[in-house]
C-alpha cells in the first residue's frame, strides 16, 4: 500500500521545460494562493462544463483499450455546490469473477486501500476537543514505549522516540515510524535469501504475517510483540516517510478516545450521516455489490489490524458524497477543514507536498494561464485494487478513480485522472469567469463624489480593475505617488490591479484583496534568472495589507449584496471610506 510518489508527477506536470515557462510567467501570474474567483455555484448548467463532461464519456473506448478485458473501473466527479454528481464513467470488462457484480456502475464497491487514511484523518478531526494534534502519541497509547524493550541495543538509532512523536507527525508521515509490519521479503514462501547473498533468518526473525494471500493477516498481538524490532526511519519531523503503521496506531487512538471500535466510529460519524450506503469498514457480506477480478481474489483478504490505514471498501458515488461533504464543511467546520487542507511538509519533488494524509499535487498544467493549482489527493494500492481520491478546494471539485484487475495500476489511474481533470478544471475556470462576469463585473459609481470603478473579466486571473476614479482623482495614475509616499510620480505602463476573494464573508458582504503589479516582466525575469530559487518575483503574499491609510488598506475592497442573490450591488474601497453602487 505504500504510495508511489514518483508516479504522481504525471498529474503535476512538472518538467525542466515547465520550470522555464514558470520563470517566464511568474510576474503576470502571481495571485495569492487559492481560488482567484468564487467557484462556480451551478457548473452543470455551464456549456463549457457540459462539453468537458461529455469528454468523460468519450474516454470510454480509450479506457477499454487501456484496461483490457479483465480490469474494471468506475470514475466520478462532483461539485460541492450541487447535489448530483457532475459526471461519471464505468467500464465492465468481459472477464470477471461472477460472485461479484456483473455490471460496474457508480455504486459498485471496490477496495480503496490507502484512501482509507482520509477517513481516519477525518475521524481524528471529528473527535474535536477530545484530542489535540500536538499531543504526544503516548498520551493515548503509552504502551508504545514498551516496544523499545524488543531491541537488544537501545539507542537513538534503534528505538523510536515515541514520547516526542505527536498525533500531527503521525498523520503527516513525519513521525519516522516504520512503514509496515508485514511487508517483509522473508514472508514470501518462494523467496530464497541465499540467492541474493542474504543470511538465513531464525524462525522468529520476521513477522510471519502480512496483507498478502500467502500470509495470515497481522494482528495487534503481532504488533505489540514484534514491531519494536524495527528501527525508526528517521527522527520526528526530519523528512516525510510514508507509514501505514502510523495510521493503524491513530485508529487505536480513535477507539480509545471515542469508546467505539474504529469500524463503528466511521460508520456512525461518517458513512451514515452522509448516506454512504455502499461504503464498508470491512468486506461486505454480499459479494455481488463489488467488482472482483477473476484471476486473483484479494476482495476477501483480511487486512488484520490495518483497517485504519487501508481496510475500507467504497464506491465512486459514495466517494463523491464524501468529497462534497469535505468541501462544503458538512462534517467539520470551515476553519478546521481549511487547516486540514494545507501542506504539512514538502518532499524532494517541486510538484509534491504532503498533508494529513494528503499527497498534494502542485499542478501547473490544469489552467490555461499555468498558475499553481493544489490538488489534494490520496492514492491506494493493494493487490488487484487501486484507488485515487482527490479534492480541489479552489473549484469545489472532487474526483475518484477506482479500479480492479490485472491492468489496475497507479499509472493507469493517473492517466485517466489527468484526462478528466485537465479539460474539466479549465471548463470550471470558464464557468467561474462567466458567473463572476454576471455577479461582479461592470461599473460602480458615486456620482455625488465623482467616483467610479470599472471591473472586467479577461483572460487573466481575478477581477481586473480597468478604471478607478475617487473624488475626481485617477487612482491608477496616482498609485505610484501614493505607494512611494510622494517620492515618485511616474506612472508605470505595467500597472495592473486585480481583485481576489479572501473567503471572508458576512451576511451581505464579501471581502476581496487587490494585488498591484507595477514591474516590467522582462526586468523581473532577468532578476529571477540571477537568484537561486524559482519564481522569486512572485511575492504577492508579502504585499497584502502593506499600503494603509487610517487602518484601512488600499488593497481592501468589500462587495455588498442585497441578500436575495449572488450579484453584487456595491463595492467599497475601504481606504477611501466610500461606497460605490453598481450601475
Amino acid at each position: 500500500m505504500r504510495a508511489q510518489y514518483w508516479a504522481l508527477l504525471a498529474l503535476t506536470g512538472y518538467s525542466l521545460a515547465d520550470t522555464i515557462v514558470t520563470r517566464n510567467t511568474a510576474v503576470s501570474n502571481c495571485p495569492p494562493l487559492g481560488a482567484v474567483l468564487p467557484p462556480p455555484k451551478e457548473p452543470s448548467k455551464n456549456e463549457a462544463v457540459k462539453e468537458a463532461l461529455s469528454r468523460i464519456q468519450e474516454l470510454q473506448e480509450e479506457v477499454e483499450f487501456l484496461l483490457g478485458n479483465a480490469t474494471g473501473v468506475a470514475v466520478s466527479v462532483s461539485s460541492a455546490y450541487e447535489h448530483d454528481i457532475l459526471g461519471s464513467l464505468a467500464y465492465t470488462p468481459a472477464v470477471y469473477n461472477t460472485s461479484g457484480t456483473h455490471a460496474v456502475d457508480d455504486d459498485t464497491v471496490f477496495r480503496i486501500a490507502s484512501v482509507s487514511k482520509v477517513f481516519t484523518a477525518m475521524s481524528l478531526l471529528l473527535l474535536g476537543d477530545n484530542i489535540s494534534f500536538s499531543d504526544p502519541i503516548t498520551k493515548y497509547v503509552p504502551e508504545l514505549n514498551e516496544l523499545k524493550r524488543q531491541q537488544s541495543m537501545q539507542n537513538d538509532i534503534t528505538i523510536m522516540d515515541w514520547d516526542h512523536i505527536t498525533i500531527d507527525s503521525m498523520a503527516s508521515h513525519l513521525a519516522g515510524v516504520g512503514n509496515n509490519l508485514g511487508n517483509d521479503l522473508a514472508n514470501q514462501p518462494a523467496f530464497n535469501p541465499t540467492k541474493y547473498g542474504l543470511p538465513e533468518l531464525p524462525p522468529d526473525g520476521h513477522s510471519e504475517c502480512g496483507a498478502l494471500a500467502s500470509s495470515r493477516p497481522c494482528t495487534w498481538k503481532d504488533f505489540w510483540t514484534k514491531f519494536g524490532r524495527k528501527e525508526a526511519t528517521c527522527g520526528p519531523y526530519t523528512t516525510p516517510a510514508y507509514s501505514d503503521v502510523a495510521y493503524d496506531i491513530l485508529g487505536l487512538v480513535i477507539e480509545r478516545v471515542s469508546g467505539e471500535s474504529y469500524g463503528d466510529f466511521v460508520q456512525n460519524h461518517i458513512f451514515t450521516p452522509l448516506n454512504m450506503t455502499n461504503t464498508y469498514a470491512s468486506k461486505p457480506k454480499d459479494d455481488s455489490v463489488g467488482f472482483i477480478s477473476r484471476e486473483s481474489n484479494f476482495w476477501s483478504t483480511s487486512m488484520g489490524f490495518q483497517q485504519a490505514d487501508g481496510g475500507l471498501y467504497s464506491s465512486a458515488n459514495d466517494l463523491a458524497k464524501f468529497g462534497q461533504a469535505i468541501l462544503s464543511y458538512k462534517l467539520v467546520d470551515k476553519i478546521r477543514t481549511k487547516a486540514w487542507l494545507k501542506p504539512r511538509t514538502h518532499t524532494s519533488s517541486l510538484g509534491l507536498s504532503v498533508g494529513a494524509p494528503w499527497e498534494i499535487c502542485r499542478a501547473n498544467n490544469l489552467t490555461v494561464d499555468g498558475r499553481i493549482i493544489d490538488v489534494y489527493t490520496r492514492i491506494g494500492d493493494i493487490p488487484d485494487y487501486n484507488a485515487l481520491f482527490a479534492v480541489i478546494p479552489d473549484y469545489g471539485l472532487s474526483m475518484s478513480v477506482l479500479s480492479a484487475g490485472p491492468e489496475s495500476s497507479l499509472d493507469n489511474q493517473l492517466y485517466i485522472a489527468t484526462q478528466v481533470l485537465q479539460p474539466l478544471v479549465r471548463s470550471l475556470e470558464a464557468a467561474g469567469k462567466a458567473e463572476a462576469k454576471l455577479n461582479y463585473a461592470g461599473t460602480y459609481e458615486n456620482r455625488q463624489t465623482n467616483s467610479s470603478i470599472e471591473l472586467r473579466i479577461d483572460d487573466q486571473s481575478g477581477l481586473h480593475v480597468k478604471n478607478w476614479i475617487m473624488n475626481g482623482h485617477d487612482v491608477l495614475e496616482d498609485y505610484a505617488s501614493i505607494s512611494s509616499f510622494g517620492a515618485s510620480s511616474s506612472i508605470s505602463s505595467y500597472l495592473s490591479v486585480r481583485l481576489f476573494p479572501t473567503g471572508l464573508e458576512s451576511r451581505n458582504y464579501s471581502a476581496w484583496r487587490a494585488v498591484y503589479s507595477t514591474l516590467d516582466p522582462s526586468v523581473v525575469q532577468a532578476q529571477e534568472n540571477a537568484v537561486f530559487f524559482l519564481q522569486s518575483g512572485c511575492r504577492s503574499w508579502e504585499t497584502i495589507d502593506n499600503l494603509v491609510y487610517g487602518y484601512n488598506a488600499f488593497d481592501d475592497f468589500v462587495f455588498g449584496f442585497n441578500g436575495t442573490g449572488d450579484s453584487a450591488i456595491s463595492i467599497r474601497p475601504q481606504a477611501f471610506r466610500q461606497t460605490l453602487t453598481r450601475v
